[in-house]
């Protein structure tokens, strides 16, 4: 598995003077949050109004950090667009999505913000299943598709947090709108690639739990939106072949279910209940 180097910046940034490549409103307790990339020279800046600026040299696997006082926020931009832009220059794809390990594959847990991925990933955790990752999944695609897991840590939302860290975790920080749960170390498993068995695309129902099978150009389509990609001629073509290979290769669902905490034992149930029969 290649290593990237994190090292501090050593003196303050300016502003690129070019035009960005993309801009975005970022999640936040700050609505305002914006993330600004820009491309200098073969190297990439990503400037975060809460955080600073990143300097990212994917060819070196190098990234640069800024000073900033709140490390929880500098690190939880890191695992964002800086790392993505990483490991996409390795040939890997990023999507929207929490994976967990069940039977031994990876379930990619693949929906928008505000779609319960966090809280649902949690709920596989307490039902003995490691978490892979709980926002951004790197996905490889050269051979077999596989997953290769992320950060250790879940973000709740606190209305979801009932005050008591579930057992296998322990709490890292508290936010107004966030509750960042570290997961022990017995349970965080290694870096090795998790080979995927299944995409699951949550959807709401206003009625029971339902999950039905995807067809492939569906699955292509959703995950395209799900996706990040350099707007560019090159990045939307690599995108696209990537997104192909992984629609070819992986069975996708559809899950339907209420978007309620009471839910959640019979959601898993049910995912269980399936992937647990495909073991084999």
């Amino acid at each position: 598995m290649e290593a990237l180097e994190i090292a501090p910046a050593p003196e303050p940034r300016k502003r690129p003077d070019v035009a960005p490549l993309a801009e975005w409103t970022l999640a936040g307790p700050d609505r305002e949050v914006r993330g600004t990339l820009y491309r200098v020279d073969q190297t990439f800046e990503f400037w975060v109004t809460d955080a600073g600026a990143y300097r990212v040299d994917p060819e070196a696997g190098r990234i640069e950090i800024p000073c900033c006082d709140d490390e929880i926020v500098r690190e939880q931009r890191l695992w964002g667009v800086p790392t993505t832009l990483c490991y996409m220059h390795r040939g890997d794809l990023s999507l929207h999505a929490a994976a967990v390990e069940v039977a031994g594959g990876a379930v990619v847990l693949a929906a928008p913000g505000r779609h319960g991925k966090t809280t649902l990933a949690l709920a596989f955790h307490q039902h003995g299943c490691r978490v892979l990752s709980e926002d951004l999944t790197c996905c490889r695609v050269r051979m077999s598709p596989e997953v290769l897991p992320g950060p250790a840590l879940l973000r709740l939302r606190s209305d979801v947090y009932d005050g008591q860290p579930p057992p296998g975790t322990h709490l890292a920080m508290t936010r107004p709108d966030r509750v960042y749960l570290g997961l022990d170390d017995e349970r965080k498993g290694s870096s090795a690639p998790v080979p995927i068995k299944a995409i699951v695309f949550l959807r709401d129902s206003a009625s029971d739990v339902k999950l039905e099978r995807a067809p492939a150009h569906v699955a292509l389509a959703d995950l395209w939106a799900l996706n990040f990609r350099l707007q560019t001629d090159d990045g939307r073509a690599r995108s696209f072949r990537q997104l192909t290979r992984l629609t070819s290769a992986v069975p996708a669902w559809n899950l339907h279910r209420p978007l309620r905490l009471a839910m959640l034992e019979r959601t898993v149930a049910r995912l269980l209940e399936q992937f647990d029969r495909d073991r084999g």
